[in-house]
């Protein structure tokens, strides 16, 4: 559908090792990363799925050849970005750079309904969203981190929420507030949720409802150029204050 639309020159998928260069007399002027089936481990099982993706434009505005380098642009380029979930509805979420919209199927329509207007993030929240199998493999800063998180020497602890699809965790997070995090492994210092169709344009959404988005201190999602398609990265993101708290937390205790 997206090469049929004469709007794209180029698609980076999840699913394909190279990126899908679209024929020239069908060439548009956008570039599509995309993650087709965000959590496909739940849907044996019927839980949360979904689709992320980001839309960049072409570098180059002359009818040359594309490049498959055109791809790796920072997240200071999208064009637009969002995400679908499929679960007890159907909805878009999405950004055109100017707030973020979530739209909810109709059913009886066969429409896609405004739904959500200028979705903001809450300044903090009071969960977390982290995959805790993983902790074996986390640095002592995550670890007291959440510790922290789970037995507050002040205040109530916060509540763990996971569903193992980056859209339906995501969700939440930009409705409720609160954390979503995969930190880097001892076995995976890049981590393990890909920039381009995951980290990016998650990051631009949290950006756009107020919230933040960081892969380690000093540096935004947004700001890392990829230097290869499926370039993988950690990624803290949510909240503000919950991000700043986490980062700054890890940093000191690391």
């Amino acid at each position: 559908m997206m090469i049929a639309s004469y709007t794209t020159c180029m698609l980076v998928s999840e699913e394909n090792d190279d990126p899908i260069i679209v024929e020239h007399k069908q060439q548009g002027k956008y570039i599509v990363a995309f993650d087709p089936m965000d959590g496909s481990s739940n849907i044996d099982c019927l839980g949360s799925v979904g689709s992320i993706f980001t839309v960049f434009r072409r570098m180059r505005r002359d009818y040359s050849p594309v490049d498959p380098t055109e791809a790796l642009q920072s997240g200071r380029d999208v064009v637009a970005a969002g995400y679908a979930i499929y679960g007890s509805s159907t909805m878009i979420v999405l950004s055109l750079g100017s707030g973020v919209y979530g739209f909810m199927l109709d059913p009886c329509l066969g429409e896609f309904i405004l739904t959500h207007t200028n979705i903001t993030i809450p300044k903090r929240g009071s969960i977390f969203s982290v995959n805790e199998g993983n902790a074996s493999y986390w640095s002592k800063g995550v670890l007291n981190y959440l510790q922290e998180k789970k037995f507050p020497k002040n205040g109530k602890p916060y509540s763990a929420r996971y569903q193992g699809s980056m859209a339906g965790d995501m969700h939440r997070t930009l409705l409720y507030g609160g954390i979503f995090m995969y930190p880097a492994l001892c076995n995976a210092p890049e981590g393990k949720l890909r920039l381009l169709y995951e980290c990016i344009p998650m990051a631009y959404l949290v950006e756009q409802a107020g919230g933040k988005a960081m892969a380690r201190e000093g540096l935004d999602i947004l700001d890392i150029k990829p230097t290869h398609i499926h370039q993988r990265s950690p990624i803290y993101l949510g909240s503000a204050e919950d991000v700043d708290e986490a980062i700054k937390f890890i940093s000191e205790t690391d």
